[in-house]
């Protein structure tokens, strides 16, 4: 019998694997939107610059999907998120 950790950690990781493919999706819509001038990416002086804008934006949209905006238990979230943070 699985204990009420090992459920919510099976949970967790269920949505991490779900949002890879969201957020490389992201990533595709991203570098198609016109947005990036990818063109000016210089690989050779802050190679990473330009990737990791990429990833944080698509990572904040795929969390936005997350944090039950609208529903009872948005302030809920919000302070456990908040929690959470101080401790990663």
């Amino acid at each position: 019998m699985k204990s009420k950790r090992d459920k919510v950690k099976a949970l967790a990781i269920e949505m991490i694997k779900n949002s890879q493919k969201s957020l490389e999706a992201l990533v595709e819509k991203a570098l198609n939107s016109g947005a990036l001038d990818v063109d000016e990416w210089d690989e050779n002086s802050n190679s990473m610059l330009l990737p990791k804008c990429i990833v944080i934006a698509a990572l904040e949209e795929e969390a936005d999907q997350y944090k039950a905006k609208g529903t009872s238990f948005e302030k809920e979230m919000k302070k456990e998120v908040k929690n959470l943070k101080m401790c990663l």
